[in-house]
């Protein structure tokens, strides 16, 4: 709602001054940065609930916005400001990552076959710490694993204002930054 809010007084301000250039130039902007993230994205993730077998909670920040249509997700948003943290599922299960974005604990469940793609503010330390893989058709956990020394630096592995897509793959069960995408234009 916050998001929206901005949109609009974004929008007026521009109305009033006349800068109507200026949103459709925004607009192209954002609409290029989906075709490339569809180009590395096969199925958008657009919920954190999970299934009834999931019992773990999901926890993320409050301010963290889900996003499964860039345009309408994006709009308004200061795109130098941001990390886009995507999160591909190659595993053949579903998979419950936990993480540290500047210190502070995440989790998240994200789906097979699937990428969950959310929006931060600026992250500045990106630390992974586990993987639990779920079996998508009984809910059975199958495996886990605790990673050591999988961490990210602002500056030196991707910068503010990018997507970084981790991959995780299902025969090293290990991921590296797939690609990273800028969002500044």
């Amino acid at each position: 709602m916050r998001r929206l809010a901005a949109s609009l007084v974004f929008l007026a301000a521009t109305f009033q001054t006349g800068c109507i250039s200026g949103v459709d130039e925004f607009l192209d902007d954002l609409e290029s940065i989906e075709i490339d993230l569809g180009g590395l994205i096969d199925v958008f993730q657009g919920t954190l609930t999970p299934p009834d077998y999931y019992t773990d909670e999901i926890i993320i920040q409050e301010d963290v916005v889900v996003v499964d249509d860039v345009t309408d997700d994006l709009h308004g948003v200061v795109l130098a400001d941001v990390t886009l943290l995507g999160i591909e599922n190659l595993t053949g299960f579903d998979i419950s990552v936990t993480y540290l974005v500047d210190g502070v604990l995440q989790r998240v469940l994200v789906f097979d076959g699937e990428t969950l793609l959310l929006d931060y503010a600026c992250i500045f330390e990106l630390e992974i710490l586990s993987e639990e893989d779920y079996n998508p058709f009984t809910g059975a956990l199958e495996q886990e694993f605790v990673f050591e020394d999988l961490f990210f630096l602002e500056g030196l592995d991707y910068f503010c204002g990018e997507a970084v897509i981790l991959t995780f793959d299902p025969v090293t069960v290990t991921f590296e930054v797939a690609d990273r995408v800028d969002l500044v234009r």
